[in-house]
Parts: structure tokens; C-alpha cells; sequence
């Protein structure tokens, strides 16, 4: 009896010991052990510990966590010994940014691996959900499903899943799924034996959006690229494309980025064109080369343009989706700050250049090539070698007077013609000053020096191979800047400043006779086109020869000066403006093309303006009034409306030259909501009445899916193109189709999806 009372006694204390860890609400598991990741804590509303089995059980809001992981459920069992944490009931298992739940399952606290049944995986940067009746952690970034459905949709209904019978998911990889099925609107419409899903948050390997189109002279046609990230500063992509009436296409596009702006980008296109109507006088098989590099070589720096065409009509062919001159030109503007010529050009031009910029001087070596694509054009030189050297102006002690030098030498040469060099040495000086307050006085005098040596007799020019030429240049101008503020008060930071600057400047560079000269440079010739033939002679022009010139005007600016939030100051300009007109004491200019062009008296009066009415409102026109009574021979009308976050834009322009041209150009995109975007560009000459081109085009974005739908009508071709996407998932080059203002200072203008 008394032995029965002291083990009834001894089961008692057993059973009070094990419940006596009931009354902690949290307590660190595996006492004085050692886990990667840091120590393991259990926290719930009642802890029990059996120490005959080395068994923790929790019930009540149980919460074990380690770092950022947590681990939550309504019930959980340690086990001591195996680390083995069983759960049940509204399992949650919480890292990082990403969240594994289910019913019930059972993880190693020292592996940190485990499975769940009846479990949904979400992986929050790539909105990629995952459910299957087993789901196992099978390591720090692995997963393996069985009976599993993919989808970015958050619905218990999603527009479109992905199931597969066995599916292996790698973070920051892929997820391969074997004998699946694609489904859309919950029925089953492709089969899959094998399928890759990225599930990357960086740069990732895969298909980009395919694309497709219906065109009036391509056909249908298809593009699925292949985007292949090769390391962490390059990738590949390679483009393929069928067009039903054309035939295949392949692309590929290397870019590289390194340190120090260091950055390549050059692709190559090729296909061997069926389309009959451009089979005669072009040939068939069609291909573009294009790219630039940047490449800093310790004080030197190398910069290089590749341009290269088959003929003059491919640019305007295949100027659409991911292989378009518009798309490629744009990106090549926002790394490089330089983009390539435009589709109408059919001269194409090639160069590479090698710099050093020292303290009082610029070295350059450059090589240039010319790619004629229209036989009728003239044939033009291409250098290399080329070497220049420029100095900056050099001060002679205390006097306000400068020297300076510019020089070059080229090597020119044609596939078929005429070769030869040409030396230029160009010192000048110039005198600056001060003379009274407000009034500024600069002056410059130059000689040049050219050599011109050539294989064979200019046609007009003297017999001899070596021929000299000699010029002085010379420009005197008188400047004010007076300024006054209007609205500034002692207590307030914020007022306007108006800048008024009268100039006058006087021009002289005596005319010579570009026949007798090679033509190795349009320069060599003359500066003026006949379209610009009236205009005053404008700060920056530097004329060749035949100039001699007085031009007067003045501009006005008006500032707006504030401060910020920060209590820096801040200036916007509010207006710019200048009207200026020249005097000739000459008859004509020297025109590009080496004959005179005649001109007035005195020049058109020539005005330009930006006004700035709201920081998200530009103005701007130039206008060319002839003061003979032949009213406006140029104007140029501009309104741009951008708001602060970049994701609406408006730009309406018109253009006017007499005799010449007379063409509108529109360009918008609306953010209209979070669903909806739309874009609209037009042109329209009416010189011709002929339609430039139009596209119109609109984006439909749900939560999981969007379609993009465009329409281009060209003189010679009408495109509809139609693209499904899955936000996550594969969006290389996904930019808006408008160029929107200052895109290479910007690079966070509005993607298209």
C-alpha cells in the first residue's frame, strides 16, 4: 500500500515537472547547440515538455522562428534529438519575401528542409504561386511539387495556370515541370511533355514574349527571341522570325557591360527575302549589322559606331517588333547617349574613334565609312586614318589674350575613285574683355593652312598632285547682360529675373573657288544649303568661306527662383528668347555643293522661343519673317505637354519651310488607368498630301495577363501586331513605343507593360 502511495506520489511530480514549461509563453530550443542561421526560439500560448521523449508539444498560436524565417501553425511537435518539427493546422512557413503554407507537414530544424501537404508556394517578386497536394523544401532555394499548378493569377479561378505532374522549382532559376498542360480560362489547351518557367527576379535566361503580326507585305508573321543571360555583365539574344511571305529571319544581339561606362552592343539580322516585288534591283538576301561600343583604355577612351545595310529599303521593311531600327535606335540613345541614323537616311556611316584628353589639349584618332544605299547619290570619301589635335584657348600671362590651335590630318579614299590627304593647321587668337560694366567684348582672328594631296589632277583645279590653299577668318562680337528682379521681397525666396542681351558680331572668311579643290569633305566646298539660304549668321556656325556679315539682335530669359523642401534654391526657366537678323556685304553664299547660293541684303528676321508656363508645359516655336513683303520662309511650332512622373506625354509639331516642306507630326502617350494605356503617332506632309505614317496602338493589363494591340499604316505597308504577356515573366524590352524628351538623361521613362 505504501509502495503504490509513492509511486502515485512519483507520477504526480512526474507529470507536474513535465507540465511546469507550460507557463512560458516563449523559450530557446536547443540549449547551448549551434544552427546556421542563428539560434532557433519557440513561442505559443501553452508549451509542454515530455523529457522521457525529448518532446516539446505547442498548441495556440505556435510560432518558431529563426532570423527572418517563421514558422507558424495551430500545433507543433520538437522533437529534441531529430530536430524534427511537426505541424498541423494553418501552416505557414514565412522567408523572406516568400510564403510556404498548407495543412500539416514536418520540417528539419537543422536542414531547414521539409515537405507540406495540401500547399500553396507564393514567391512575392515574381507574383508566382504554386499548389499541389504535396510540396517538398528539398533545400535553402529548391522546391519539388508533385500534381502541381503554376500561375501569376491571385483568383481561385486564374485566367491561366500551368500543371504538371512533377515540377522542380530552383529560386533565382527556373521551374521545370514534366507531362504538363497549359490552361487557359480553366481549360486545357497545350500539352507539354517537358516546360521551363523563369523564376528569377534578375536577368534570366528564356523565351521573351513572342509576338505576332499581320502585314500587307510580310504577311503573318511570328517572333519568339531567345534571350540567353551569359554572365553578370553580358547576354545574348537571338531573334527568330517567320513571316509567311518573306520566309525566316535569324537574329542575334550581343551586349556587354563592364566598368567604367565600359558597355558593347551589336547585332546582326539576316534573311533570304521570297518577297517578289523586291527581287528585282534588290537582292534577296537582306541583312543589317549594327551596334556601338564604349571602352575606356586607361587616359585613352574608344568609341565605335556600326552601321551596315543591305539595301535602301530593308530599314523601312523590317522597322517593327523587337528587330526595329526605332526600338534598337532608342536603346542604344539611353546607354551610349548616341543613337544611329534615321530610316529615311540612305547614306549609312560607320566610325570608331580613340581619345585622350589631356590638360591643355584633345588628341583624336578616327575612322569613318560611308555605305551609299541609292546608286544616284554622289559618291562620298571615307577617312582612315584620321588624326586631330585641339587645344583649349591658352592665356599669354595677365593679358585677355588667347591662343589656340585646331589641326587635322585624313587620309580619304573611295571603293571607286579618287584618294588622297588632307592637312589642316588652324592657329588662331582671340582677345576678351571687359570694357564696361555689363558689356562684354570678344574677338578672334585665324589663319588655315590646308594641304591637299591627290592621285590624280582635279578635273578643274591646277595639274599639280599637291595642292595648297590658304584662308584668314576673323569675328569681332559686342555683348550686354543687364538684369533685374521683379517680385522679391525680404521675407519671400521666390522671385522672377529677367536677363536682357543685346549682341552685335561682325564675321569675315574671304570666298575661294572650291573647284579647284578635291572634294574630299562637303565642308570643303561650302556651309550653306539653299533651304537655309536667308538665314542670319547664328553663334555656333562655322563657316568655310564666302562670309561676310553683321549680325545684331537680342535675347531675353526669365528665371523663376524658389526653394525646395529642403530649403535649397532652385531656378526654372520660364522664358528664352531671341530675334536676330544679319546685314550681307556679299551677294551669295557658298553652298554645300560647291555653287553659289544667292541670298538678300539682309537676312530674314529670325526669332526663337521656349516658354515654360507650367513645369509640365513646354512652348516652343521658330519663326523666319523676309523683310521684302515674301512673308515667312520658315516656322517651326512646338507644344509638349509631360507630366512629373513621366507616364503621360503629348508632343504636337509643325513644320514650315518655303518651297520645301510643310509636314505636322504628333506624338502621345496616355497612362490612362492602371489597366489601360494607349499610343497614337501620326505625320502627314502637306507639301504632298501624302500620310507619313500612323500608329496607333493600346495596352489591356489585368493582374496576371495583358495584351498589346498596334496598327501601322505606312505608304507602302499596313502592320497589326498582337502580343500576349504574363507580368514576371519574360519582359526583356518592354519599353513604351514613343520616344519621350531627354530619354538619354531619363532612363526611367513609362514601360510599355
Amino acid at each position: 500500500m505504501a509502495r503504490n502511495l509513492i509511486l502515485a506520489i512519483g507520477c504526480l511530480i512526474l507529470l507536474l515537472s513535465a507540465g511546469s514549461a507550460g507557463a512560458a509563453t516563449e523559450m530557446d530550443l536547443f540549449k547551448g547547440q549551434r544552427f546556421e542561421g542563428g539560434p532557433w526560439k519557440l513561442r505559443a500560448d501553452t508549451v509542454t515538455y515530455d523529457a522521457a521523449n525529448h518532446l516539446y508539444t505547442a498548441e495556440g498560436n505556435v510560432e518558431i522562428r529563426q532570423g527572418d524565417r517563421r514558422l507558424r501553425a495551430e500545433q507543433v511537435e520538437v522533437n529534441e534529438a531529430t530536430k524534427i518539427a511537426r505541424v498541423r493546422g494553418n501552416v505557414v512557413l514565412v522567408l523572406d519575401e516568400d510564403i510556404f503554407t498548407g495543412q500539416e507537414g514536418q520540417f528539419n530544424l537543422a536542414t531547414r528542409c521539409g515537405e507540406m501537404t495540401g500547399a500553396r508556394l507564393f514567391l512575392n517578386k515574381n507574383h508566382f504561386h504554386v499548389d499541389s497536394p504535396l510540396i517538398r523544401k528539398t533545400g535553402d532555394k529548391t522546391y519539388y511539387a508533385e500534381e502541381a499548378k503554376v500561375t501569376t493569377c491571385d483568383a481561385d479561378r486564374p485566367v491561366w495556370s500551368f500543371s504538371a505532374r512533377k515540377l522542380s522549382v530552383v529560386l533565382e532559376g527556373y521551374a521545370t515541370g514534366k507531362d504538363g498542360l497549359l490552361h487557359l480560362a480553366g481549360l486545357p489547351v497545350l500539352y507539354l511533355p517537358v516546360a521551363v518557367l523563369p523564376v528569377m527576379t534578375t536577368r534570366q535566361s528564356g523565351f521573351l514574349i513572342p509576338t505576332y503580326g499581320q502585314h500587307r507585305a510580310g504577311g503573318s508573321v511570328v517572333e519568339a527571341p531567345f534571350y540567353w543571360a551569359i554572365s553578370n555583365y553580358s547576354d545574348l539574344t537571338l531573334y527568330q522570325t517567320v513571316f509567311s511571305n518573306r520566309g525566316y529571319m535569324q537574329g542575334g544581339e550581343y551586349r556587354r557591360r563592364g566598368h567604367d561606362e565600359a558597355a558593347a552592343n551589336f547585332r546582326f539580322f539576316y534573311i533570304n527575302d521570297s518577297y517578289a516585288p523586291y527581287n528585282e534591283g534588290t537582292t534577296n538576301r537582306r541583312y543589317w549589322a549594327s551596334g556601338m561600343i564604349n571602352q575606356p583604355l586607361g587616359d585613352w577612351e574608344a568609341r565605335g559606331t556600326l552601321d551596315r545595310v543591305s539595301d535602301s529599303n530593308y530599314l523601312a521593311d523590317f522597322n517593327f517588333g523587337y528587330m526595329g531600327l526605332n526600338r534598337y535606335s532608342r536603346e542604344l540613345l539611353l546607354e551610349f547617349g548616341r543613337d544611329l541614323e534615321q530610316e529615311e537616311v540612305n547614306t549609312r556611316v560607320s566610325n570608331f574613334n580613340l581619345a585622350r584628353n589631356f590638360s591643355v589639349a584633345n588628341f583624336t584618332l578616327h575612322t569613318r565609312y560611308y555605305e551609299k544605299l541609292v546608286n544616284d547619290d554622289p559618291n562620298l570619301f571615307n577617312r582612315l586614318p584620321g588624326v586631330s589635335l585641339s587645344s583649349v584657348p591658352l592665356s599669354l600671362g595677365e593679358l585677355p589674350v588667347y591662343l589656340g590651335l585646331n589641326s587635322s590630318y585624313n587620309y580619304f579614299y573611295q571603293n571607286h575613285g579618287m584618294t588622297g590627304d588632307r592637312m589642316d593647321f588652324h592657329p588662331y587668337v582671340s582677345l576678351q574683355g571687359q570694357p564696361l560694366a555689363g558689356i562684354s567684348f570678344g574677338s578672334r582672328v585665324g589663319f588655315r593652312e590646308t594641304v591637299f594631296r591627290v592621285d590624280h589632277s582635279v578635273p578643274e583645279g591646277p595639274p599639280e598632285d599637291v595642292i595648297p590653299r590658304q584662308l584668314f577668318d576673323s569675328r569681332v562680337a559686342l555683348a550686354g547682360a543687364w538684369a533685374r528682379d521683379f517680385g522679391r521681397a525680404t521675407e519671400s525666396s521666390s522671385f522672377y529675373r529677367h536677363i536682357v542681351r543685346p549682341e552685335v558680331s561682325y564675321t569675315n572668311v574671304p570666298r575661294f573657288n572650291p573647284l579647284r579643290y578635291p572634294q574630299f569633305d562637303p565642308l570643303d566646298q561650302g556651309w550653306v544649303a539653299r533651304v537655309n539660304r536667308n538665314l542670319p549668321v547664328r553663334e555656333g556656325d562655322d563657316p568655310v568661306g564666302g562670309v561676310n556679315a553683321l549680325t545684331y539682335g537680342f535675347a531675353n530669359n526669365i528665371l523663376w527662383r524658389s526653394q525646395n523642401e529642403q530649403g535649397q534654391a532652385t531656378v526654372r526657366e520660364v522664358l528664352w528668347f531671341r530675334l536676330s537678323q544679319s546685314s550681307f556685304f556679299n551677294k551669295s553664299s557658298m553652298g554645300l555643293d560647291g555653287t553659289s547660293v544667292s541670298h538678300h541684303p539682309f537676312s530674314d528676321f529670325w526669332g526663337e522661343m521656349q516658354f515654360y508656363p507650367l513645369p509640365q508645359l513646354a512652348l516652343g516655336s521658330n519663326l523666319g519673317v523676309s523683310p521684302y513683303k515674301e512673308g515667312f520662309d520658315r516656322a517651326d511650332f512646338k507644344v509638349t505637354v509631360l507630366d512629373k512622373q513621366r507616364q503621360n506625354y503629348i508632343n504636337l509639331n509643325y513644320v514650315y519651310v518655303k518651297n520645301f516642306a510643310k509636314q505636322i507630326n504628333v506624338e502621345t502617350y496616355l497612362n490612362l488607368l492602371n489597366s489601360v494605356k494607349t499610343w497614337v503617332t501620326y505625320g502627314h506632309t502637306f507639301e504632298t498630301s501624302n500620310q507619313l505614317e500612323k500608329r496607333y496602338g493600346v495596352v489591356l493589363q489585368r493582374e496576371c495577363w495583358g495584351v498589346v494591340l498596334s496598327y501601322t499604316d505606312r505608304p507602302n505597308d499596313q502592320r497589326i501586331g498582337f502580343t500576349v504577356f504574363i507580368p514576371g515573366l519574360g519582359e526583356k524590352m518592354k519599353r513604351s513605343p514613343v520616344r519621350f524628351p531627354d530619354e538619354s538623361k531619363h532612363k526611367d521613362s513609362p514601360d510599355l507593360f
